[in-house]
């Protein structure tokens, strides 16, 4: 028998080195014990953005015989100075130390809203590591940032389940793999999410003068997306590194047509996912602007080439919810409210409707858009925006009143105004023979009392026009005579976008030319024509000086266009819109950007409190009928009931509207309500007489929950036979009702429940046709007590555990129809 010992032979006895060595392994084995049962937080500071966040990482003994530890990420406010995520990162791990994972919650808590002193920072450079941390911060180290990852036995690298990715743990690096080369490019690492304690809930409804309206070609459009993460898995574009819960929700509203309104419902989510998987690392508030704009940007230059949709236009407004940031995009005449728990309401967006006055008037006004007023609609505004029409007449009539009104209502430019004829040579000469002729029938001092101040304005713009066009002869005579032509060629605009043959007689392009031959030629014809307009004088940026010719270099423009643009269908009036931006519009951004797609963006930041925050999207025929007082209150009526108050909302609207004799596209109206609880869903208050019993049927039944039960069927339903509905059906005929009259129907009832809750057994009973109605007395619509996974319906069975005790649900559409739940115990 042969003994190994770590020391050369001193002397020792063995059984003395026996008993060294059996304590150092006590030693070892106490150790390693300490550590797998002493809980760790290892604190980093991470950048996003423009922001700072504390990040700690909980390591939590399991109390399971295998050992290990629980993981728990605790995140943080979002911070402007590296130093403030500092202070935050240490008030959290002390609160870990001092009192557990609760405590850093609580203490989480406390901090959102909470300012920092200056004397209470500590240095940016302080250092955040511990010595009882090193051990599991190097694990972490060796760790890729996130989930999805997985290492085949024997690996070197790392691989992502969802994504073309890997990771090297010994180089700490990470890799993009190029497809089809398999080449690994070393990249950024992905975003670690961050999943935060919030329930997203959301509901759309849309309401007309019938119920056929829903499917209606004018009607707005919705789009609700509670889990991108999952959306995008099923569309194969990986969204695994975004914070959640993350939702998109969104509204269309067509402006003058249906045809764009369809098409950016149906291809902005395919171009969300697109954008939004192409970058796997953190999205900041910043880039997420940047993102929706240039989304949009896309989707309207898409659309202007279309000649299909490229006359038509669509408002819109879109929500992103990404973590607890909600950043909101609006354009248009959609627009959104945003209502806190403290009871007040913010509107987002609204400002882009033509008005009097105002930013976005002075910039349509600097391009020449044309403001007038159009039919007038109850509730709606009666300004309308379009490209600007002109009648031009030349022709001097005996009779003053008339030509005063030529003059100042049919004279666009000095050569009209002038009455100056293709015939009449262009020189000071004939201006000022002209200038007499006419001076002495507008002259204010011949026209009566009552067409005086008409007769002064004529005067002064006829005195106007003669020295204009002598100044301009002076300058350079061809020019003037160039600019005359132009203008007594265009002639009368008489529509948004003229014909072919308007643009080529203005151009001088011959007919026989085919278009693409016609379009060339114009390009060449345009430049050599403001070329000659350039010698009566340029700005200093290189735009014509002269008003008629400036406005010669627009009309210019909109030859060229009407040539390049697709030709409106025969019998289209492209009617004045009553938006400032909108997608699509050709007519209003091409040759000069009248309308823009630029959208208005506004971040809001969930607030650290309970309570339910709420967004609401808004149609046009809503805002026009309810003041954001009324809106606000239909919402909190259906505070969780989101689905609810959308139909209380649009029927609401849709009411006001028939009453008003509304045009019918003017009077479909619909809204789009997301629920934010951040927290989750929190157990209301139990009436006192009622908590024993509560608590007592806790106690027998564990964590089982007992509901009642409403369901109507409707007439769109592909269930051939419904086993739980067969006693109530029994000698009942098919279901006649349409999904929006099921829908209406059980509104009014939740609405009776409002007033009393206790209603609900009465109404199972008269209305319900789930065969739990057919039960006695009190025992109407209940569905007995329920365990998790124990019910049949996954879908209603999440709905039930989400409720509150005594609450009543939204209303739940499946395959069934329609239900409305309330939980009792």
């Amino acid at each position: 028998m042969s003994c190994f010992s770590d020391k050369s032979w001193s002397g020792t006895p063995m059984w003395q080195i026996a008993e060294e060595l059996e304590e150092k392994r006590k030693k070892r084995e106490a150790d390693e014990a300490k550590k797998a049962s002493t809980p760790v937080a290892v604190l980093s500071i991470r950048i996003e953005g423009e922001h700072n966040v504390s990040e700690l990482m909980l390591f939590i003994p399991s109390k399971v015989a295998s050992g290990g530890f629980k993981e728990v990420k605790i995140r943080g406010p979002r911070r402007k100075l590296r130093a403030e995520a500092i202070k935050d990162g240490f008030e959290l791990r002390k609160s870990f130390h001092d009192a557990g994972e609760e405590a850093v919650h609580q203490r989480r808590r406390e901090l959102q809203g909470h300012e920092w002193k200056s004397e209470e920072l500590p240095a940016e450079t302080a250092q955040i590591e511990e010595p009882a941390d090193l051990e599991q911060r190097a694990r972490l180290a060796q760790r890729p940032a996130g989930t999805g990852w997985s290492r085949k036995k024997d690996a070197e690298f790392f691989l992502h389940t969802l994504a073309p990715m890997a990771y090297d743990p010994k180089k700490k690096q990470y890799y993009e793999i190029q497809a089809g080369t398999n080449q690994h490019i070393p990249c950024d690492p992905p975003h670690d999410p961050t999943e935060y304690p919030i329930t997203v809930s959301a509901g759309a409804s849309l309401a007309g003068q019938n119920d056929t309206d829903i499917t209606a070609p004018e009607r707005p459009r919705s789009l609700l997306l509670k889990e991108l993460v999952k959306t995008g898995a099923a569309m194969k574009k990986p969204m695994f590194f975004l914070d959640q819960p993350a939702s998109c929700f969104a509204l269309f509203e067509g402006v003058r047509g249906t045809a764009a309104v369809d098409w950016a419902s149906k291809n902005f989510h395919t171009k969300l996912f697109s954008r939004l998987s192409s970058n796997l690392q953190y999205w900041s508030n910043s880039m997420i602007e940047n993102l929706l704009s240039s989304i949009l940007e896309e989707m309207d230059c898409e659309l202007t080439q279309q000649a299909t949709t490229c006359y038509d236009g669509a408002s819109l407004g879109v929500a992103l919810f990404l973590g607890d940031r909600l950043i909101v995009a609006t354009l248009g005449a959609v627009r959104g409210l945003w209502l806190n728990p403290n009871g007040e309401v913010h509107p987002l967006g609204g400002e882009h409707i033509v008005a009097e006055e105002g930013p976005e008037r002075q910039r349509v006004d600097a391009e020449f858009g044309a403001v007038r007023y159009g039919e007038a609609t109850p509730g709606v505004g009666k300004l309308v925006l379009q490209r600007p029409l002109h009648s031009r007449k030349v022709v001097s009539t005996s009779e003053q009143k008339s030509e005063i009104e030529r003059v100042l209502d049919f004279a666009p430019d000095s050569f009209a105004a002038l009455g100056f004829s293709s015939a009449d040579s262009v020189d000071g000469k004939t201006a000022r023979s002209l200038y007499k002729k006419l001076a002495l029938k507008v002259h204010p001092d011949k026209a009566p009392e009552d067409l005086k101040a008409q007769a002064k304005e004529a005067f002064a713009k006829v005195e106007a026009a003669a020295e204009r066009i002598e100044a301009l002869c002076e300058t350079n005579a061809k020019a003037t005579e160039k600019l005359h032509k132009i203008l007594q060629a265009a002639g009368d605009i008489t529509s948004p976008v003229m014909p072919q043959s308007w643009a080529r007689a203005l151009l001088g392009i011959e007919e026989s030319l085919d278009l693409e031959e016609a379009r060339n030629a114009a390009q060449k014809r345009v430049e050599e024509m403001k070329s000659e307009l350039g010698k009566l004088g340029l700005l200093a940026d290189g735009r014509l000086a002269h008003a008629d010719a400036a406005r010669a270099g627009r009309l210019l423009d909109d030859a060229l266009e009407v040539l390049r643009a697709p030709v409106p269908k025969e019998g289209t009036k492209l009617e004045g819109v009553k938006v400032t931006r909108a997608l699509g519009l050709r007519d209003l951004k091409r040759p000069r950007v009248v309308i823009l797609a630029k959208p208005q963006i506004d971040t809001l930041q969930l607030e650290g409190r309970t309570g339910g925050h709420h967004l609401v999207l808004l149609s046009s025929a809503v805002s026009s009928a309810m003041t954001d007082a009324e809106v606000a209150k239909k919402v909190r009526c259906f505070a969780r009931q989101p689905k609810s108050a959308t139909l209380s909302i649009a029927q609401e609207a849709a009411a006001f509207h028939a009453k008003q004799g509304t045009p019918h596209a003017e009077s479909l109206a619909s809204a789009v309500v997301a629920l934010f609880e951040p927290g989750g869903a929190q157990q209301a208050e139990e009436p006192p007489t009622k908590k024993m019993k509560t608590a007592q049927a806790k106690n027998d039944q564990g964590d089982k929950i007992r509901c009642y039960h409403i369901l109507l069927k409707h007439k769109d339903l592909r269930l051939a036979r419904d086993p739980g509905s067969q006693l109530a059906m029994r000698g009942k005929p098919p279901v006649t009702r349409s999904v929006s009259q099921a829908e209406r129907e059980l509104l009014e009832m939740q609405k009776e429940l409002v007033v009393n809750p206790n209603l609900f057994p009465t109404l199972a009973r008269k209305h319900s046709e789930c065969d739990s109605a057919t039960q006695p007395g009190q025992s109407a619509g209940d569905l007995g007590w329920v365990a998790r996974g124990d019910y049949g319906d996954p879908q209603l069975e999440a709905c039930m555990f989400a409720l509150r005790v005594h609450e009543v649900s939204d209303i739940i559409s499946t395959p069934r129809g329609l239900h409305i739940i309330q939980r009792i115990a």
